[in-house]
C-alpha cells in the first residue's frame, strides 16, 4: 500500500477514536491502537525525514502487569486497558497529519462539540467566580485534583505555562491563547474552561473566538 493509504487512515483513525471516546467505547481501545500503530510504522517508512512522524510514539493499549511479594504473600496486579490510548490516538493522528498538511475531515465537528463543552463550562464557572481571581496556580490545582484530565497532566501543566507566558506579554497574541485553549480541551474541558476565564479576566476577550 502507499503512503496516501497510511495517511488517510489517520482520518479514518482520528474520527474513529472520537466516536470512541464519547461513546466510552473500552472494546475499541485495542483494535484502534493496533491499527494506529501499524499506521505509525508504516508512515514513518514513507517520511523518515519528517521530523513529527518520526519522533511520534507508539500508543500502548494496556498497562503493564505488577507483581510485589513479601515473606508470606505474592500479589499481582493485572494489565487493564489504558483509557486515555484512546486520546492519544486522537491527538497523534492530529498531530502527524498536520505535519503532512493533511486536513482531517472529522477535525471540525469534533472541535466544535468540544467548544461547546467548554462555553457552557465557562458560563457555568463564571457565574460563580465573578469576584475570585481565576490564578495560574488555581488551573494548577485543578490539573492535580481533577479525575477527568485525559493523557499527561504534565504536558497539561506545560501547556497552560506556555499559556501564561503569552498572557503576560504587553502584546498579546490572543489567536495564539486560543490555539493553547484548543490543545487543552483534549485533555479536559474544565481546564480549558479555566484558561479561558484567566484570559478574559486578563482583558483577552478575543479568546472566545474559538
Amino acid at each position: 500500500m502507499d503512503a496516501d493509504y497510511w495517511i488517510g487512515e489517520l482520518s479514518r483513525l482520528y474520527e474513529r477514536s472520537s466516536e470512541a471516546i464519547r461513546e466510552e467505547q473500552g472494546k475499541a481501545i485495542e483494535p484502534l491502537t493496533e491499527d494506529f500503530n501499524e499506521a505509525l510504522e508504516k508512515l514513518k517508512d514513507a517520511f523518515p525525514d519528517n521530523e513529527i512522524v518520526s519522533a511520534t510514539d507508539p500508543v500502548n493499549a494496556r498497562t503493564e502487569g505488577v507483581s510485589e511479594s513479601t515473606r508470606r504473600t505474592v500479589t499481582f496486579a493485572p494489565s487493564r486497558h489504558r483509557e486515555e490510548a484512546l486520546y492519544e490516538v486522537r491527538s497523534r493522528c492530529e498531530k502527524m497529519a498536520n505535519a503532512l498538511n493533511y486536513e482531517l475531515p472529522e477535525r471540525d465537528s469534533v472541535s466544535q462539540q468540544n467548544d461547546q463543552m467548554v462555553m457552557v463550562t465557562v458560563d457555568q464557572t463564571s457565574k460563580q467566580e465573578v469576584n475570585q481571581e481565576v490564578t495560574v496556580e488555581s488551573i494548577m490545582e485543578l490539573i492535580d485534583a481533577d479525575p477527568t484530565v485525559q493523557g499527561d497532566k504534565g504536558d497539561l501543566k506545560n501547556l497552560v505555562e506556555e499559556f501564561e507566558a503569552e498572557l503576560s506579554k504587553d502584546d498579546v497574541d490572543e489567536g495564539q491563547l486560543r490555539q493553547f485553549v484548543q490543545k487543552a480541551k483534549d485533555y479536559s474541558t474544565s481546564v480549558a474552561a479555566k484558561m479561558s476565564i484567566r484570559a478574559l479576566q486578563a482583558g483577552a476577550v478575543g479568546v472566545l473566538g474559538l
